[in-house]
C-alpha cells in the first residue's frame, strides 16, 4: 500500500472514529454508597456496549508516599498498566487475583509493566510495605469511571442504545441497571450501593 493509500486510510478512520463520538452520548450522575467511606473504591462501568473497541493504551500508576496512586485506577480489558515508583525505598508489585502476578522488585524511578486480560478488579499489595493498598479494576469496555470524592462520575461518547450499568466497590455490592442512551444527550443514572 502506496504512503498516499495508508493516509486517506488513516484520515477515513479517524473522520469515522470522530463522527461516531459526537453521535454519542453521556451517562452521568451520583452514587451514594453506605457506609460512606468505601465510596472512593467505586468504578461505575458498562456491560458490553456494541462498538466498544478501541486499541489498547498504557496507564500509569505511581508509588509514592508510601500509598499507590491512583488508589482506584480504571482500565479497560487489554490495557496496560506501568507501575512507577518514585518513592527512596524498593517497592513490589503483586496481586492474588484473577490470574495473580508478581512484578518483583523494583528501585526508585524503576518502572514495571502488566496487561490486564481479565475483566474485574485486581487488587494491588506491595509485599515489603503491606499497609499500601490499591485496585486496578480491568472494564469489559471503554465506558468505565471511578467516582469523585463526592461519588460523581461521567461516562461519555457512549453509542445510541440501552446498556446494563454495573458498579463496582471493593467491599459492597449493587445491582445492574438499565439505562437507554441518546445520541447527543445527557442521562442522568443515580445509583446505590448498600450493605
Amino acid at each position: 500500500m502506496s504512503a498516499i493509500a495508508r493516509q486517506l486510510v488513516l484520515a477515513v478512520l479517524a473522520a469515522a472514529a470522530t463522527r461516531a463520538a459526537a453521535e454519542g452520548g453521556t451517562i452521568s450522575g451520583k452514587v451514594e454508597v453506605t457506609p460512606a467511606k468505601y465510596l472512593e473504591e467505586t468504578v461505575v462501568y458498562l456491560k458490553g456496549p456494541k462498538g466498544a473497541a478501541r486499541p489498547p493504551q498504557t496507564r500509569a500508576m505511581d508509588q509514592k508516599g508510601m500509598a499507590f496512586v491512583p488508589h482506584v485506577l480504571v482500565v479497560s480489558v487489554g490495557d496496560t498498566v506501568e507501575f512507577l515508583n518514585h518513592d527512596n525505598v524498593v517497592h513490589n508489585v503483586y496481586s492474588p487475583d484473577n490470574e495473580g502476578y508478581n512484578l518483583g522488585s523494583f528501585k526508585t524511578e524503576e518502572k514495571a509493566r502488566y496487561t490486564f486480560a481479565q475483566e474485574g478488579a485486581y487488587t494491588q499489595l506491595c509485599s515489603m510495605h503491606p499497609e499500601m493498598l490499591a485496585y486496578v479494576f480491568a472494564s469489559p469496555t471503554p465506558f468505565a469511571a471511578a467516582v469523585d470524592k463526592k461519588g460523581h462520575y461521567t461516562l461519555a461518547n457512549v453509542p445510541p442504545g440501552t446498556y446494563q450499568v454495573g458498579v463496582w466497590n471493593s467491599k459492597l455490592k449493587a445491582a445492574d441497571k438499565s439505562v437507554t442512551v441518546t445520541a447527543g444527550q445527557t442521562t442522568t443514572l443515580n445509583l446505590t450501593v448498600k450493605r
